[in-house]
């Protein structure tokens, strides 16, 4: 399953990240932290898809799947959004 880091890493390829932060009236640190912790939150991933032309409800699901613990709840989620990837990605 592509991860939410790989939409962040796609949109700094058109923007710097002091450019997205503009955008979103959102601090630089918002950003740093989401490259430390390797997600997105599901409301950043949601709008840059937007931004760069992307499924934002398919990004926001995986924003969502990443934040949830480890678990069968979550490995289903997960199976079930790689099989719409191929649709959206």
């Amino acid at each position: 399953m592509p991860h939410t880091i790989d939409l962040l890493e796609k949109a700094l390829e058109l923007r710097n990240a002091a450019q997205w932060c503009n955008k979103f009236n959102v601090t630089r640190a918002t950003l740093t932290n989401a490259k430390k912790r390797g997600r997105l939150s599901p409301t950043l991933a949601g709008n840059l898809a937007i931004e760069i032309g992307a499924d934002p409800i398919y990004w926001t699901a995986v924003a969502a799947a990443e934040a949830e613990p480890p678990g069968p709840l979550r490995d289903k989620l997960e199976k079930t959004l790689e099989r719409h990837r191929s649709t959206v990605y």
